[in-house]
């Protein structure tokens, strides 16, 4: 796996929000953006536009779960299915605090489920626990 992350959200604001958290969290590689399920998928699979990314799989997904045209559980599935992308550990960002949403998450093998707006001092813990590399600034 490559040192970089991919955040998976439909909303500028919150894109915003979490990168400047993800900044503030001492995360300091590259963040790779997009905005759809569909958009995720294509990224991940180098299908489409990123035919030709050449970054490799991200060391960590940043998923949304109420997004466009293929929801973040439909996504998480199609990651968990893929034997490339399987390993690869799943934070769920969402402004969902059920019950139900954190189970179905659970379910399909996320490494951790987080509220938005996201604590700048729990990001920095569990990432650092899951994340294959050391990057100080994250401890």
């Amino acid at each position: 796996m490559t040192n970089h992350l991919l955040l998976i959200e439909d909303d500028e604001i919150a894109v915003y929000l979490t990168l400047k958290m993800l900044r503030a969290s001492g995360f300091s590689a590259e963040i790779d953006v997009v905005h759809d399920g569909m958009e995720a998928i294509a990224y991940l699979t180098c299908h489409g536009l990123y035919e030709n990314r050449l970054s490799g799989n991200p060391s960590l997904i940043l998923l949304d779960l109420k997004l466009p045209d293929l929801d973040g559980f439909e996504v998480l599935k199609q990651i968990r299915t893929n034997p490339v992308l399987s390993t690869i550990p799943v934070f769920i960002l969402s402004a969902s605090n059920t019950d139900e949403d954190m189970y179905r998450s659970n379910l399909l093998g996320i490494s951790k489920y987080l509220i938005k707006p996201l604590d700048v001092i729990e990001f920095r813990q569990e990432a650092a626990k899951v994340l294959s590399f050391t990057t100080p600034s994250l401890h």
